[in-house]
């Protein structure tokens, strides 16, 4: 009857010869010339036998336990040899490489142009002062600010004032408060750094100089011989033309005072006034007014539109 082995011998591995190791120690060792690759080695190469005895294990009373993995560490490193760049002895000039003199010069010249424009630009919009009302027609304009107050002294404040003043009566529509009572055929006011625009004459007419109002008012007076009666803005004309007794509608007629009421057909927040000098084949009729910008007028500028008849459009007659 045969013998049942230990169980130092049931586990026993037979160790297999590898080629070109050496075995010290009982330890397998690996060859000392470099493997050449077409990869750089970053470490030990081993063979399959190699790695199958290294990977090998010896189970002891149930635990299992690597054999000798710390014989086989490896002290090699990569095969690839540094690269010496040698200096040039030269000190760096930066990333770029210098640029012609011909060419920073105009460049230089470039940038000194554009700033001289650039001022050039600044100083004709801060000094360029026009005639100008509120309305364009579509959009408002900054008012005249011919004659304004200036001293010696410092006077921003009333600078200001004035300025403020001028934007406010110089609005299209607009009737500044009288300072006297008109019964009392007192002129027009002024106000100081506001250029009221051209006088046409006549003591009975009290609006604004420059105004849709004065221009309404004197053309009527021209057209029927009588003066507008009452005072204030231009959506303000159709409620006093009612009141003092004259007629008011929807229907145009050569002579009438159109009424604009205010954001209609481009007229300003204080509405607007014409005279009506035709009326078309289509219905609508062309005026003539002051501060209406579009078509080539301006505040104390005589110019000429076509308005149509309809919704927050009125008429005024005798």
């Amino acid at each position: 009857m045969q013998k049942a082995p230990s169980q130092e011998e049931a586990y026993e591995v037979e160790q297999l010869p590898f080629p070109d190791i050496t075995i010290t120690d009982g330890i397998p060792q690996l060859p000392s010339t470099p493997i050449t690759t077409s990869q750089p080695n970053t470490g030990p190469i081993y063979t399959t036998g190699t790695l199958k005895a290294i990977l090998d294990t010896t189970k002891t009373s149930g635990t299992t336990q690597p054999f000798a993995t710390n014989a086989y560490r490896s002290n090699t490193t990569a095969l690839r040899m540094p690269v010496v760049i040698k200096g040039s002895g030269k000190q760096s000039t930066g990333m770029l490489p210098p640029q012609p003199k011909g060419r920073r010069l105009m460049l230089h010249v470039t940038v000194t142009a554009l700033l001289l424009f650039i001022m050039a630009g600044s100083l004709m919009a801060v000094a360029a002062v026009g005639d100008v009302g509120a309305h364009t027609g579509t959009a408002n304009s900054s008012p005249s600010t011919n004659g304004m107050y200036t001293s010696s002294g410092d006077n921003s404040a009333l600078l200001a004032q004035q300025a403020a003043t001028a934007t406010a009566v110089t609005q299209d529509g607009y009737e500044p408060p009288q300072q006297t009572s008109k019964a009392n055929n007192a002129p027009a006011p002024t106000y100081p750094g506001v250029n009221p625009g051209p006088a046409l004459g006549g003591s009975g007419n009290h609006f604004f100089q420059g105004q849709c109002t004065y221009w309404a008012a004197y053309r009527f007076h021209q057209l029927t011989n009588v003066w507008v009666p009452w005072l204030g803005d231009a959506w303000q004309w159709s409620g006093q033309a009612t009141a003092s007794g004259w007629h008011v509608s929807g229907k145009p007629s050569v002579g009438a005072i159109i009424v604009l009421q205010p954001g209609v057909q481009g007229a300003g927040g204080y509405g607007h006034v014409a005279i009506v000098e035709r009326i078309n084949s289509d219905g609508s009729v062309y005026a003539s007014n002051y501060n209406w910008y579009a078509g080539g007028g301006g505040f104390g500028i005589l110019s000429y539109w076509t308005f149509s008849p309809g919704s927050g459009v009125s008429f005024v007659t005798l």
